[in-house]
């Protein structure tokens, strides 16, 4: 498990920065810093850009600023226990060394929601905040591997990313390859052989998969009609949908409703399928 000690989001400092411990804390210290910073590692000083990480190990020297006004940064102090102790190091996340991720927004997100966790009065807190820092490490490590396997060094890897995240979001809409190939300014070809490259998936099948989480939700959360539903998530033929949804998930839509949902609406309606 692991235990959130302190932590704070998006933490200004309107004067010049300059943060010594020499023999650090007693815990691990997570910074994620959307400003110019610096950092000595041993003897040496280092000048980092915006969107830069640190993973301080317990007791380990820590001193970094930033020589301008307008310091930002969230914070975690956390502990690991347990079958966690050695979360770190399975996941190659560097420690005391800076390193720099492209899409710090997606990892600020959730040093915002353990925040809000750690100042709420529920249940379970304490097992939210540990999902959400498995969920943080986790998306750390899997920009890590992106970048060790050259995706992000990709000129395209970024707007192809953010792409993928409208689809995702809304999977309704009516997404067609010719489109989507021309707002990245590459030809069809040459869109789908990318996708997949980076995402280990097509696109059509990311779009019908999304599609098909779409209405595994609603089909467990509404009294929507099957074939409401089909026009609701992006289909224009109710029984390609339902072909579809059976081909992913082994059930029709009304199967899948009463298998999965119950009086209150809550169920896992996200049961794997294969993809």
């Amino acid at each position: 498990m692991i235990t959130i000690n302190f932590c704070g989001y998006d933490s200004m400092h309107k004067a010049a920065l300059n943060t010594v411990y020499p023999s650090g804390y007693e815990d691990y210290t997570l910074l994620l810093i959307k400003t110019e910073s610096f950092f000595e590692i041993d003897g040496t000083f280092i000048d980092m850009p915006p969107n830069t990480i640190m993973l301080y190990k317990p007791h380990s020297p820590i001193h970094y600023g930033c020589r301008e006004p307008h310091y930002n940064d969230d914070w975690i102090h956390f502990e690991l226990h347990d079958k966690d102790e050695t979360l770190l190091e399975e996941l190659g996340i560097p420690m005391n060394k800076p390193f720099i991720l492209p899409n710090m927004r997606t990892l600020t997100n959730y040093s915002k929601r353990v925040v809000l966790e750690k100042l709420s009065t529920h249940l379970y807190k304490k097992e939210v905040m540990d999902s959400l820092m498995h969920a943080l490490l986790f998306s750390i490590a899997n920009q890590l591997y992106e970048a060790s396997n050259g995706k992000i060094s990709s000129k395209y890897y970024h707007s192809m990313n953010k792409l993928r995240m409208e689809i995702l979001n809304t999977p309704n809409k009516k997404w067609e390859t010719a489109e989507l190939s021309e707002r990245i300014h590459l030809s069809i070809s040459h869109f789908q052989h990318l996708y997949k490259e980076f995402f280990g998936v097509t696109c059509i099948q990311d779009i019908i998969n999304a599609r098909i989480r779409f209405a595994q939700f609603h089909l467990c959360t509404s009294e929507m009609s099957i074939s409401s539903l089909a026009s609701f998530c992006g289909y224009e033929n109710e029984l390609h949908f339902m072909r579809q949804f059976k081909k992913l998930t082994g059930m029709t839509p009304s199967q899948y409703r009463s298998a999965y949902r119950t009086e209150d609406g809550q169920k896992n309606y996200f049961k794997p399928y294969n993809l």
